[in-house]
């Protein structure tokens, strides 16, 4: 398809393989249609940078979902909330398992305070507290994201750094997109489709990340194209019809 590169290309034809769905050129915008159900859908293609700068890729997160972790994250995010300045935000990762919930809340919730009364930012700490791996980072960059501490608990050790540059990597390509106007008279779905050369973690992260710091946008669906084009749902908005 002219005008698009080979990523994006590989992007949008991953996507219409996983549908079963004709692909035909689109007019720029959007960068494609498919027809899925009987329904033409304008599909815009963005590719992210979600690697940084190292000698090999990181290993990919997995996302704890298991009870206690989202006990834990929700009471940190709860003592934490009102003393985080305006314009910035603390990216925790937690090492699983959680050992001693109660106490690791107490300890963590202290260790995070001083660090913010330290005037201290965007450099990651990495401590092990009550026998649990924890890094994190204050994030100072006026992006006003509408948490102020957004926390993860993984199995493995991700980089907090990463995953902030992961989210804010979303904003600016879904914006420039969500911009475009399609041609007069398209009455159809509209979707979003998104590409990197190095997804940082699962899907489940990204949609939780996505829960806390996702942009405004208008499309009907965002979908992820991982490791051997396998497409996943990111985020969807269903609407009544009528």
């Amino acid at each position: 398809m002219p005008g698009l590169t080979k990523a994006e290309e590989f992007a949008i034809a991953a996507v219409a393989r996983h549908f079963s769905a004709p692909l035909q050129r689109g007019e720029g915008p959007p960068d494609a249609y498919l027809t899925v159900d009987g329904r033409r859908v304008a599909l815009e293609v963005a590719v992210l940078a979600q690697q940084t700068l190292r000698r090999k890729p990181a290993p990919r997160a997995r996302l704890r979902e298991d009870k206690v972790a989202q006990r834990v994250l929700r009471a940190i995010e709860s003592a934490l909330r009102a003393r985080v300045p305006d314009g910035a935000a603390i990216i925790l990762t937690l090492g699983a398992p959680i050992k001693v919930p109660n106490r690791l809340v107490a300890a963590l919730a202290n260790t995070l305070l001083n660090y913010l009364a330290s005037g201290a930012q965007g450099v990651e700490e990495k401590k092990t507290i009550l026998g649990n791996r924890v890094r994190f980072r204050v994030v100072n960059d006026g992006s006003n994201w509408k948490v102020k501490v957004i926390g993860f608990v993984f199995s493995g050790d991700p980089e907090p750094g990463a995953l902030a540059d992961a989210m804010r990597s979303f904003h600016p390509a879904v914006t420039a997109k969500a911009n475009r106007h399609l041609p007069d008279g398209f009455a159809g779905h509209r979707w979003l489709v998104l590409a990197s050369d190095h997804w940082i973690a699962d899907i489940k992260t990204y949609r939780r990340a996505w829960s806390l710091v996702g942009p405004a946008h208008n499309f009907r669906k965002i979908l992820m194209v991982f490791d051997g084009r396998r497409v996943e749902t990111l985020a969807e908005i269903f609407r009544a019809t009528v």
